[in-house]
């Protein structure tokens, strides 16, 4: 599985970590975990979430048209609303802002998304340490728990997600 990986300055030092962890998660299949890293590299405090959300977004599209290989994103930003919001405006892109567990599996089994979009500010802060640590372990089973659970298929499910796709008049 490949996975494009992007934040803005909000998320810059969540992204960063992520980036280092990721490839060690357990996929139920034998296949392992490609990290593309699309920034940004150091932290801009005037950089703009729409950046990130482009970015991977293409990527992904380019990357559907040329592989086998699933492909998927991860986008951080403070909320994740923004960054969530210019993804979906690519045909092909299913960005979900996500919280938890539950939300995590209902976007994949139901909704068939391929980006997950964090919010900085809200999953991984916390005022003690030890807290930060237990909040970023929540954080990485949402992660895992995204990554790992597939799309039902079910034929309600393959027709919604179909239509996202559809130009409404």
């Amino acid at each position: 599985m490949q996975i494009f990986l992007a934040s803005d300055h909000r998320g810059f030092s969540l992204k960063s970590k992520l980036a280092t962890d990721l490839p060690h998660i357990q996929l139920a299949s034998e296949s392992h975990i490609s990290i593309v890293d699309l920034g940004p590299n150091a932290y801009d405090p005037d950089d703009d979430f729409n950046d990130a959300a482009i970015a991977v977004s293409r990527a992904i599209i380019e990357s559907q048209k040329n592989r086998d290989e699933e492909v998927m994103g991860i986008l951080i930003c403070g909320s994740a609303i923004g960054i969530s919001i210019q993804a979906n405006r690519f045909k092909g892109i299913r960005a979900a802002v996500v919280t938890d567990i539950e939300t995590a599996m209902s976007s994949r089994e139901h909704n068939n998304a391929n980006v997950l979009c964090l919010s900085a500010d809200h999953l991984a802060q916390a005022k003690d340490p030890l807290e930060g640590e237990k909040a970023y372990e929540d954080l990485l089973a949402i992660v895992e728990k995204f990554l790992t659970t597939p799309f039902s298929g079910e034929a309600r499910y393959v027709r919604r997600t179909k239509r996202l796709d559809e130009e409404v008049k």
